[in-house]
């Protein structure tokens, strides 16, 4: 800590209120509620789909924003999202106030401390894991522990330095959006330049290629088992994994330690056991998502929300499980489907699927051209991916040496040639 600089406990420095309850007694007043799903990750609000509610005047009175309010999140969450955001309220104009799963945290002295550097505290705590440890869960949504939260150590340097501070980070935090913003572009480009490649490859039928229906080329196409055959009560944790629609990830099998079952279980659904060369295509939601079974996941079970398709050996797994991924064969699936809530598919559609297929040899030397672009492409992701993740610790980086007392000259310099 720099010489000159102090901390205080946040109960201290500031006043804290509850959220809002709409209640039923008039009179009653039209404002803008802000709820969790207003938080962007980087600790700004979100205004594009703010509720406007009739609320009673007299529990408005009590939770009304104030302009340099911080909004925390108190409840809610998930399993990869701990509560603890928090967001700064900078409207001028309006009636706002907060939802009753979240609370206002709001500075007392304002010639003590900058909201706007309280935030960017604040923000700090939870990217870097210290509101982490201040979690307990209800009934499946995740808290916060308010009295730990209330004990936070904020560091606390004079005015003229709290500002300087915040401006070098707005700086540095404009830069590193711009940064990430393209790098997700350029990601973006990568996907697609794979995508178009497939598009190119399958959008027509070629002279020479056998058109027939999928079931022409295959072995069997099986649906997976009805939900009435599987339970809670069949899940084990440590098993054979099941393969449902969420576990097909850019074309790959990904298995959940929650939904695996045990070996009684999986005699009684032999009928649904997968070989290597299987192809594992979704039944339902987002029709065309698909899968090549590999030899190590030889054994696993066909899932309830999912297909699966044994080829002939006319046809390479592979090459007609990017058929299936192509623009043109996933445009079909869908036209295929019915549902208005959630597209299904039905097993009479894929197996009566027309598609063009050309011998073995040009199937390989296809498949050759995917593999070679798929891995010039992994390579470019890798790199972003890796660059995404520079930026990331960049960020924790600076937010750090801001609040001891180290963001000098040379962060700056750090700053420049992480950017560059």
């Amino acid at each position: 800590m720099r010489e000159g600089w102090g901390t205080a406990k946040l109960s201290d420095l500031c006043e804290f209120r509850n959220g809002l309850w709409k209640g039923k007694k008039p009179p009653f007043v039209h404002v803008g509620v802000i709820r969790n799903t207003n938080f962007r990750a980087d600790g700004s609000l979100d205004d594009s789909d703010i509720a406007f509610l009739d609320v009673e005047q007299r529990q408005f009175e009590k939770r009304s924003l104030q302009y340099g309010d911080l909004i925390l999140e108190k409840s809610g969450g998930g399993p990869k999202q701990p509560v603890g955001r928090v967001v700064l309220f900078d409207k001028k104009d309006g009636l706002y106030s907060f939802s009753n799963f979240t609370s206002v945290v709001r500075v007392l002295d304002s010639s003590r401390l900058d909201f706007r550097y309280l935030h960017r505290v604040l923000y700090w705590y939870y990217i870097s894991g210290v509101t982490e440890s201040m979690q307990r869960r209800s009934t499946g949504i995740r808290n916060l522990e308010f009295s730990a939260y209330k004990s936070l150590d904020i560091p606390l340097p004079p005015l003229p330095e709290q500002k300087r501070i915040v401006a070098i980070l707005d700086e540095a935090f404009a830069g590193i959006a711009t940064a990430v913003a393209n790098t997700e572009k350029n990601l973006a480009n990568a996907r697609e330049l794979f995508e178009s490649y497939l598009n190119a490859v399958f959008s027509q039928s070629h002279e020479g290629w056998m058109d027939r229906p999928l079931r022409d080329f295959s072995a069997s196409v099986s649906t997976g088992p009805f939900g009435s055959m599987l339970h809670k009560s069949d899940y084990v944790s440590k098993g054979v994994p099941l393969v449902n629609p969420i576990n097909i990830i850019h074309g790959t099998i990904q298995p959940d330690e929650r939904k695996m079952i045990g070996p009684e279980t999986k005699a009684r659904l032999q009928s649904y056991v997968l070989q290597a060369g299987d192809i594992v295509i979704a039944r339902r939601g987002e029709i065309g998502r698909c899968a090549v079974v590999t030899e190590e996941q030889s054994g696993w079970v066909c899932g309830t929300g999912c297909f699966f398709v044994r080829p002939t050996n006319i046809v390479d797994p592979n090459f007609l499980a990017n058929m299936l991924r192509s623009a043109r064969y996933r445009s079909e699936l869908e036209r295929l489907s019915t549902g208005a809530t959630m597209l299904n598919l039905s097993n009479t559609a894929l197996s009566n699927l027309r598609i063009s297929v050309p011998d073995l040899v040009q199937q390989k030397a296809i498949l050759g051209h995917i593999s070679e672009l798929s891995m010039q492409c992994q390579e470019i992701r890798y790199i972003y991916q890796q660059k995404l993740a520079a930026l990331a610790e960049l960020k924790q980086s600076l937010l750090q040496k801001a609040f001891s007392g180290e963001l000098t000259t040379a962060s700056q310099d750090e700053m420049e040639s992480a950017l560059a």
